[in-house]
């Protein structure tokens, strides 16, 4: 079984490859795949939210954590998220995915309207990790539904195949407090705009959207930080910190994709109701990655 120790480094949630008419294109998402294993990447989780998971059928999940398994042939851990709104949909979708060699599991807090009582969401992750079969990570994402650092402590407790939580809560005093609490190699940090902040307090890595938008970069910055190369890993996140600025925004699956498309590869859309990044933001973005990569040249 997965330990803590075997997922590390930059695990990249890939974006879903939809054409213009919400199908999924599956030889666009295998290229995306062969493209972040060139870019050295450490792990990858299908189905988030930056692969728009909340949107996927039960079966394109399944179909396209197939695929990823398949296109990375055993090379780096494979992750699929579960973003569901009740325990019988959590447990119905990890048990359709537990025969597959999956890492983990990445689970998302039952969320829509009304969040669950602490009782509640120990209860949850004790039956999604019953069904998987395999280690699960708390996606703890849901500013309404936000797994604070104690009742991770105690889930982690009660049920053991809960390995690490990935925080993309933004209050860094909270970051701080949940490593005390669990044990830094237990978590993965989500602060786009912040990850060498993230990385200072020896975590296991990161999961974050950044990444797949532009993922050698990010490896950089990780492995600057992890081999003590103090002022590299400062200019890196300078540079990540001023394109995460132009990244992120309400549409930032669609952004994503557009800037995966600078850099090469086909395009994608986004299924709707979201729409497609516009032509001023992918201007923008485009400086933004023009400067990064200024910045990159100018590194020994």
């Amino acid at each position: 079984m997965t330990t803590p120790n075997d997922l590390h480094g930059v695990i990249v949630p890939v974006v879903t490859t939809f054409d213009e008419s919400g199908a999924i294109d599956h030889g666009t998402f295998v290229e995306q795949i062969d493209w972040m294993l060139a870019q050295d990447v450490e792990g990858l989780v299908v189905g988030g939210s930056t692969g728009e998971g909340y949107a996927l059928d039960p079966d394109e999940l399944l179909l396209l954590t197939r695929s990823a398994v398949k296109a990375s042939a055993g090379r780096i851990p494979v992750l699929a998220s579960i973003i569901a709104d009740s325990t019988r949909s959590a447990v119905s979708r990890a048990t359709m995915l537990r025969n597959l060699p999956l890492a983990a599991l990445q689970i998302a807090p039952p969320h829509y309207i009304f969040s669950p009582s602490e009782d509640g969401l120990v209860r949850f992750y004790r039956a999604v990790a019953e069904a998987a079969g395999i280690p699960l990570i708390i996606y703890n994402v849901i500013p309404w539904a936000k797994v604070t650092p104690r009742l991770a402590l105690r889930i982690m407790q009660e049920v053991p195949q809960v390995i690490a939580v990935k925080q993309s809560d933004r209050d860094m005093d909270v970051f701080a407090e949940l490593t005390r609490s669990i044990g830094p190699e237990r978590v993965f940090g989500a602060l786009d705009g912040s990850l060498k902040s993230c990385y200072d307090f020896r975590i296991a890595g990161s999961i974050a959207a950044i990444a797949s938008a532009i993922s050698k970069e990010n490896v950089r910055l990780w492995r600057a930080v992890r081999d003590g190369r103090t002022a590299e890993a400062f200019a890196l996140q300078v540079g990540l910190s001023d394109f995460w600025a132009v990244l992120t925004g309400p549409n930032l699956p669609a952004r994503v994709k557009a800037a995966q498309r600078l850099q090469g590869l086909k395009a994608s859309w986004p299924r709707a109701p979201m729409e497609a990044a516009s032509p001023a933001d992918v201007d923008a973005l485009s400086r933004a990655l023009h400067g990064l990569q200024e910045i990159c040249c100018q590194l020994p």
